[in-house]
């Protein structure tokens, strides 16, 4: 937990849109009193945004505000709770002029008063605009739960605009359902999507033994249950009373405080009803014997403007308590597989037939393990990851001048090979043409770097790696700090030292971890100063996919502490930028792809006569393995039906053992197959072959050797797996095939006619989107 961004030891002003002592705790209560634990939190309580009425429950809320707000902040479960005193007419403009006068008045004093500094401001209404001035907040974040503006008695138009100034000024902007993400969207440029959770291990409890709730206890099973305010704003109350008269023999308890910001909620339809219950609120610590007592719960909302941007916090707090759930098609709840939704009430019914026919202790534990993935102390975690990442950013801006460089860490001795050492060797070059480029390394995997990186005008820095004890007790730090074992075995002491001491010296601009094990070496670094990491592949989207995996347990969550940690993550293309942001949605992404030097690379002109295909792989990688075995086991046997003359020639290191592991000498031995294995230069290769085939199958990033052949300028076959993340056309700049037939249908056709057009095309994909130059003004842009 020491290595995951808390937010501790703060000064955090939150503006809520509830009071705090309230029947009913929302998603503000709850993240407030937990952060309340580890950072002082002054909570300004509701600003009273629905015009009152001046009779019952209004004036007596009135009342109780005036009284409070005389007497300045108070303290209440660990925080500090602020009644502002402000005129609840917010469409007349000087009224909202005066509210925003008086509001950084009363906040300001109380401040003071308990010796605030800059603090985080985290407002629940935009209303808070008016605060950035006064406390000059050292970051801001807007957190939008509801569609307030829909609401009965809102201002929607002077609420709308400033939730529009609000949440572009805001640095972060969490939003609890999908419509309320895409709509913020428009005007900010760091909206995460953050639905409501739950506080699943005091639910878990409801599967327990324990008492039960005496007024659920007392009706008549089956027993289903609504948890929330009884309001006519959001519940279709002619539904429940359908659903109701549909099944007299259940009793449907309605268990919450009835009317809350809808004081003039009619529920006599409800009460007509005789198995219709209105329970009352219950304290929230009281809510597991209320749900343990039920047989299943159920969301009768109404579908409006105003639900369409609900997230429903009883959702997971219904799972947690193991119990099956029905509820109206509320848009947020498309995702979420546990829910079964009708929009009538005979659809319901239904549904809550087969629910209770089919639930059992075993699906009620399911359905709690699967709810136990969505508490606040993981929503806490993930914004505090977002958090920790934009004031890392923050602190990076550094001024460019001449003097600033960056620094490269690598754990492999700079090599300009294929795979992992292209793609380092392709950034190296896009860096230093941007600028000055240091590059700090392990003696790893080479006795000496290629001179190409000198030529390159890089500044090259060796690291020798420690041996015995202190290299054995780095393994074992790294392995209980959750790196999984083949990483862990890189993690070097002398590398984060030098690297540290580099990053100190005047002009370093950027640190960039290359690569897993660099940036797990570089974690303490990333305490104290922002660190880049740079991706050669999401590797957790798809090793469960291989057979060797035996080294990389536990990789997802390493993953995704590496791009919580950074400051910037580069990942290689947009499949593993949409992976990289479910794995981790705070992670700061970037889209920097894998280049080849194109410019180096002189196109060829296909033979016309020779039917040749060439693989170009590095053998040792299992993708390339299994890739390997497809193309000689099913699919040139295909192809040799139909050309019997047909060549393949494969290149790249490792294929000697990896024909050997797969049982493919045989095949291999076949003197249509040349198998040259490592080659120094590649050219003569691709001169020789009229296209190029990469059948891979598995596997995540960008293939490198797929860029190669495009900037060779020859036809490509391959799969769809591999070319999805290049952005490839289909039959204009090489062709898909997925599967044995359909690839050597298309391998046939190449070799017999040829396909120049769809290498000139690939040369000219590579050279304006794959090429050093075009990383480089990415990078520098």
């Amino acid at each position: 937990m020491a290595d995951i961004p808390r937010l501790k030891d703060r000064e955090i002003v939150c503006v809520g849109f509830a009071d705090w002592d309230t029947d009913l705790w929302t998603n503000q209560h709850h993240l407030m009193s937990r952060l309340a634990s580890e950072n002082r939190v002054l909570f300004i309580e509701s600003l009273g945004l629905r015009r009152p009425r001046l009779a019952g429950r209004d004036l007596r809320r009135i009342w109780r505000r005036l009284r409070a707000g005389l007497r300045g902040p108070r303290e209440a479960d660990g925080l500090y709770v602020l009644s502002p005193l402000v005129l609840p007419l917010h469409s007349n403009r000087l009224v909202r002029a005066l509210n925003a006068r008086l509001l950084g008045v009363l906040v300001k004093r109380a401040t003071r008063r308990l010796a605030f500094g800059r603090p985080i401001l985290w407002s629940y209404v935009p209303q808070a605009e008016s605060l950035v001035e006064v406390l000059d907040p050292r970051l801001v974040v807007y957190h939008c739960v509801d569609d307030i503006a829909a609401q009965p008695g809102i201002d929607a138009t002077s609420f709308s605009e400033a939730e529009q100034r609000f949440a572009a000024r805001a640095d972060l902007v969490l939003a609890s359902a999908p419509a309320l993400a895409e709509r913020l969207g428009a005007v900010s440029t760091n909206v995460i999507y953050a639905p409501n959770v739950a506080d699943t291990d005091l639910f878990s409890h409801a599967l327990r033994a324990g008492p039960l709730d005496a007024a659920m206890a007392s009706l008549r099973p089956p027993r289903v249950v609504f948890i929330g305010a009884i309001v006519t704003t959001k519940l279709d109350l002619p539904l429940i009373v359908e659903l109701a008269r549909a099944r007299p023999k259940w009793s449907f308890a309605m268990v919450g405080p009835i009317g809350p910001g809808d004081p003039r909620a009619d529920v006599s339809a409800l009460r007509a009803e005789p198995n219709i219950h209105l329970l009352g609120a219950r304290p929230y610590q009281e809510l597991p014997s209320v749900l343990r007592a039920a047989d299943a719960g159920f969301i009768p909302y109404a579908l409006n403007e105003l639900t369409g941007s609900i997230f429903p916090m009883k959702v997971y707090e219904y799972l947690a308590a193991g119990m099956p759930v029905v509820a109206t098609p509320l848009p947020a709840l498309a995702g979420v597989e546990a829910i079964a939704t009708a929009s009538d009430a005979p659809g319901l019914a239904r549904l809550l037939d087969g629910a209770l026919t089919e639930d059992s202790q075993a699906r009620r534990a399911e359905r709690s393990r699967l709810a136990s993935a969505h508490s606040w102390d993981r929503r806490l975690l993930e914004i505090a990851g977002a958090i920790d990442a934009i004031e890392r950013q923050s602190s990076a801006a550094i001024p460019p001048s001449k003097e600033s460089w960056d620094l490269l860490v690598s754990t492999h001795t700079p090599q300009v090979g294929s795979g992992r050492a292209m793609r380092t060797y392709g950034l190296a070059q896009a860096l230093a043409t941007g600028g000055r480029l240091k590059l700090l390394y392990v003696l790893f995997g080479s006795s000496r770097p290629d001179p190409a990186f000198a030529a390159a005008g890089i500044e090259l820095h060796e690291v020798r790696p420690s041996r015995g004890a202190r290299r054995l007790m780095a393994y074992a730090k790294a392995r209980l700090e959750g790196v999984p074992r083949d990483f862990a075995r890189g993690v070097s002491p002398e590398m984060a030292a030098a690297a540290k001491r580099l990053a100190r010296e005047e002009g370093c601009a950027r640190v960039i971890a290359d690569g897993p094990t660099a940036a797990a070496t570089l974690l303490a670094l990333a305490r104290i100063r922002p660190v880049i990491y740079n991706a050669h592949n999401l590797e957790s989207s798809f090793r469960h996919e291989l057979d060797s995996n035996d080294g990389l347990h536990g990789l997802a969550s390493f993953e995704r502490k590496l791009l919580s940690r950074a400051s910037e993550s580069w990942m290689v293309s947009t499949p593993d930028m949409i992976a990289a942001h479910e794995l981790c949605p705070s992670a700061n992404l970037r889209l920097v792809p894998n280049v080849v030097d194109v410019a180096a690379i002189t196109p060829v002109s296909p033979p016309a006569q020779e039917q040749r295909a060439l693989f170009v792989a590095n053998f040792s990688y299992e993708p390339n393995r299994n890739a390997l075995r497809f193309l000689l086991r099913e699919v040139m046997p295909l192809v040799w039906e139909q050309l019997p003359q047909a060549h393949l020639t494969l290149v790249g290191g490792g294929l000697r053992d990896a024909l050997e592991s797969e049982g493919l000498s045989g095949t291999a031995s076949d003197t249509r197959v040349q198998a040259l294995g490592f080659v120094a230069d590649l050219s003569d290769a691709y001169r020789h072959a009229r296209c190029v085939v990469v059948p891979l199958l598995q596997g995540g990033g960008t293939p490198l050797k797929l860029l190669e052949a495009l900037a060779y300028g020859l036809p490509t076959v391959t799969t769809p797996r591999a070319a999805q993340a290049l952005g490839l056309r289909d039959g204009e700049d090489c062709l898909f095939a997925d599967g044995a037939r359909p690839f050597a249908n298309a391998l046939v056709h190449v070799l017999r006619v040829g396909a120049p057009e769809l290498g000139a095309a690939a040369r000219k994909v590579a050279e304006e989107r794959y090429s050093v130059q075009a990383l480089a003004r990415a990078l520098n842009s």
